[in-house]
């Protein structure tokens, strides 16, 4: 939870004790790269334009400013899939809906762009782009006989980014140093590669075949296949971001190998790249009591990477929940990019 946010209204509006912790529990959920999240802000106004894609949603409000003039914002939010968890749908805002807004606004002065924290609309309904509602009583623990079935995985995608980025070899400090958000593989709607989409808080099926293991990300538009045949990698494919994926058993454990990935402009974190040496080696483990799934690994990337990174992420068990379908609209991914600054 962050402290100390400067706190600034647009049409004189009070802020409630509740709604400023709101702010602080909320602030971290989006990267600092376009906005001021030490920065929150109240405007009120009428929607004009409601876009409910992916990757995250936006819509456009006309606002009034300090000097009485007429402006129109652009609020972003969150990604449908975990939108539609907090309650929202294609038909939550309609133009000419009177809303207030709370938001962290855009480092960019000049532009009226903001991330919405949360808002309300006339009749009292609140929607958030986090999700700040009491908790409602959990579902009772639920235990996996294997590993097969629905996992939530921990938001542990960040700690990731911590650890590579100081394996970074000078090649890789480099390509870090010369990033810029306009070589962001997102914005053109490339899905982050394993082992780092193993830490994004979305749904995922794994299903178990004699020959196959399969698994299915709420965030992918193709499953993923490690097969247990006994194959090996082919000799000469052509690289993906998904890598070639060959597995087998140790007792209870799935072991897997993956190589043959495609180079990410982000692959090892933001701004560090992986290459086609990139080798992931993973050992998928039940819990005791079955109700986690550990997933240990080890990253081998001497391209970008000092040595190996090995670390393990968490998912829970959890067939309570659904499984949302995903895609992402490329002009939508870019939209961001209009609010970033050097």
């Amino acid at each position: 939870m962050q402290r100390g946010h400067t706190m600034v209204c647009t049409r004189g509006l009070a802020y409630s004790a509740w709604m400023l912790l709101a702010a602080q529990a909320a602030s971290g959920h989006h990267s600092a790269i376009a906005f001021n999240e030490d920065a929150v802000i109240n405007v009120e106004g009428t929607v004009t334009r409601f876009d409910f894609r992916n990757p995250h949603v936006y819509f456009y409000m006309q606002s009034t400013d300090a000097a009485g003039n007429a402006v129109e914002w652009e609020v972003e939010s969150d990604w449908t899939t975990e939108l539609r968890r907090l309650g929202w749908t294609e038909d939550s805002l309609q133009p000419g809906d009177r809303i207030t807004v709370q938001a962290h606004p855009a480092r960019n002065p000049q532009r009226h762009y903001a991330n919405l924290i949360m808002l309300q609309k006339a009749d009292g309904t609140v929607l958030t782009s986090w999700d700040l509602r009491p908790e409602a009583e959990p579902p009772p623990p639920a235990s996996a006989a294997g590993i097969a079935g629905r996992w939530l995985p921990d938001r542990d995608f960040p700690r990731f980014f911590e650890l590579t980025a100081p394996l970074a070899n000078e090649r890789g400090q480099a390509a870090r140093q010369a990033f810029d958000e306009s070589l962001n593989p997102g914005a053109e709607c490339v899905p982050h590669p394993i082992p780092q989409r193993l830490g994004n808080p979305h749904v995922n099926d794994i299903e178990v075949f004699e020959d196959r293991v399969v698994i299915t990300a709420e965030t992918e538009s193709e499953p993923r296949v490690i097969y247990l045949d006994g194959r090996g990698h082919p000799e000469n494919p052509e690289p993906t971001w998904r890598g070639h994926s060959i597995g087998h058993w140790e007792g209870d454990v799935l072991v897997v190998e993956t190589v043959h990935f495609a180079p990410h402009r982000s692959g090892n974190g933001r701004g560090l790249p992986s290459g086609a040496q990139k080798r992931l080696t993973e050992r998928y483990r039940l819990s005791g009591d079955g109700t986690r799934l550990f997933i240990d690994y080890v990253l081998e990337d001497p391209e970008y990477l000092t040595e190996p990174l090995a670390d393990t992420f968490g998912w829970t068990y959890a067939p309570h929940m659904q499984l949302i379908p995903y895609s992402c609209d490329r002009e939508v991914a870019r939209r961001y990019l209009e609010g970033v600054t050097e």
